[in-house]
């Protein structure tokens, strides 16, 4: 087994099944060092036992039920509980919360200027990329890196897909359709996963055109036994266009809404927000253009957009394209989901208050007092932070308990706000202005604040991006795509709300040493045609 493995199956205090990590720990706390040499120990300890590819091993998932492929998946039944199990995958569960149930929004958002750890009263599930003090592959866990989880969802969808594509289901002429649409749902979700580890572990396209290393590329069920290297960037996105090109081509994706699962339109949001990353202009505005004009999809007018966030809202699923659809309590990531980050600890749906924006991303949203996305932030309950509003309520509580709250994955507001850029950059200010106006005018009635094809820039599309989407594990891709600098502070007298952080970890861009993480040093230890990001 893995090194951390080996770790966990000791039990100690700490780790992924309790939620709370060695390295999540606040760092100034003494119990964190403590674990800290336990930690040591048992890595020494573990380098001596024999090791098998982790990653194969999350490669080679079986169906949701545990049970051999060949074996479970007869009809389209089996089929369909496969597909439970992939669609889980994405969310993981309370213990394994290194996709969209909480690491991609941290890691997303976290590493970028616009929200921070609260680090006053903060459980220290969120301050790791907040203070960047990783040093080594060591640092790196299922409970801080992404990169288990997502590889999960491609054994699941691989699995998922074989068995489609095999014309081995009993049922296969008559369930035709429904195996076809699961069949297309799978390589939505697996270009997805591929996505999020590429632009994670990968340089950025736009640096080289992809010639870096990107991730290991598995498009079938692996054997124990293959050790599969990293592909280059460029041979992931090509992958991951494929997966979507084919499901969208297929015609199998249904166009209309079922809460909880993708459909065409979720898949070509997906794709806007790939070309977008590889800087293909073009080809990210047509495709989001089509979505605007096709697909049944409305931006919240002012008056819906508060209580839109709510799944129980009759308004929710107008804007919202695809989430993560909690439904009992079988069915949730628990106290350890984003949602759960989010809420302050002291608030009436409480939850562990580690997320809060930041005093200059306070600043840019509240100098227009009309602009309603005010509202969707909610001040301490204890008071402080001069008593403005800085916790994140887009996942709002459901009979008073944030665990039952939906977790927005794709919204129609930035496919709006991708066209916007993507029709400035390739030169059409006026259509830009229009798109950008459309956001404008549903968030705010401040009308100075609408642009002209003569005024409008590139920062003024940035801006009103990084107010849409804040919260929602979007501003550190953006910050790397486009090759800007994240500036939390410079002066350690006038930091705002932050923590006195290190040189590297108050401003930073792609070219710095952290830009990328390492890949977990389990993965490393268990395959060694895995090469490792740089070292710090």
């Amino acid at each position: 087994m893995a090194v951390y493995n080996y770790i966990i199956s000791f039990g100690i205090p700490g780790d992924a099944n309790s939620g709370v990590t060695f390295e999540n720990i606040n760092k100034k706390g003494g119990f964190y060092q403590m674990k800290k040499k336990l930690l040591s120990a048992l890595l020494v300890a573990a380098m001596a036992v024999s090791t098998s590819s982790c990653l194969n091993s999350w490669l080679d998932q079986s169906p949701a039920d545990g049970i051999d492929a060949e074996t479970a998946i007869k009809n389209s039944d089996d089929l369909a509980n496969v597909r439970t199990g992939l669609y889980a995958a994405v969310k993981g569960n309370s213990s394994l919360i290194n996709y969209y149930g909480r690491l991609m929004f941290v890691y997303g958002d976290m590493r970028g200027e616009d929200i921070q750890y609260e680090y006053n009263g903060g459980s220290g599930r969120a301050n790791f990329y907040y203070y960047m003090e990783y040093t080594t592959a060591d640092n790196f866990t299922t409970s801080t890196a992404v990169w288990q989880m997502p590889y999960v969802v491609i054994a699941r969808a691989n699995r998922l897909i074989q068995a489609a594509e095999s014309g081995n289901l009993t049922d296969a002429a008559e369930a035709k359709a429904t195996i076809d649409q699961y069949d297309a749902e799978a390589k939505v979700l697996r270009a997805m996963a591929l996505f999020d580890l590429t632009r994670i572990y990968g340089k950025p396209y736009t640096v080289d055109q992809g010639s870096s290393l990107g991730v290991p590329i598995a498009t079938s069920p692996l054997e124990s036994t293959e050790k599969p290297s990293r592909r280059t960037v460029a041979q992931c996105y090509e992958a991951i266009e494929k997966d979507l090109t084919d499901a969208i081509n297929s015609n199998a994706l249904p166009k209309t809404n079922e809460v909880g699962y993708v459909n065409l339109w979720a898949a070509k949001a997906l794709q806007v927000r790939v070309y977008m990353t590889k800087g293909e202009w073009s080809k990210a505005l047509s495709v989001a253009e089509d979505i605007i004009s096709n697909s049944s999809y409305k931006l919240w007018e002012p008056s819906e957009y508060v209580a839109a966030w709510s799944k129980s809202d009759a308004n929710h699923s107008k804007e919202i394209m695809f989430e993560i659809s909690i439904n009992n309590n079988t069915d949730w990531t628990d106290r350890e989901g984003i949602a759960y980050l989010y809420a302050d600890k002291a608030g009436a749906s409480s939850g562990y208050g580690d997320v809060i924006v930041t005093k200059d991303f306070s600043d840019m949203l509240t100098s227009d007092p009309a602009d309603i996305r005010n509202d969707i932030l909610l001040a301490a309950a204890a008071g402080g932070f001069d008593k403005r509003k800085v916790y994140i309520n887009k996942m709002p509580a459901v009979n008073g308990d944030v665990r039952y709250s939906n977790v927005p994955l794709l919204r129609l507001s930035e496919v709006y706000l991708s066209a916007a850029e993507a029709a400035f950059q390739a030169g059409d200010k006026n259509k830009a202005a229009n798109l950008l106006n459309d956001i404008i005018s549903n968030r705010t009635t401040n009308e100075s604040k609408q642009v002209t094809s003569g005024n409008i820039t590139l920062d003024r599309i940035y801006i009103e991006r990084r107010k849409e989407l804040v919260g929602e594990g979007q501003r550190y891709f953006d910050v790397m795509r486009r090759g800007e600098t994240v500036t939390r502070y410079t002066d350690v007298n006038d930091r705002g709300w932050h923590d006195v952080l290190s040189e590297e970890a108050r401003t930073f861009n792609r070219d710095s040493k952290k830009a990328l993480p390492l890949i977990p040093v389990g993965e490393i230890n268990a395959n060694p045609n895995i090469e490792q990001n740089p070292g710090y």
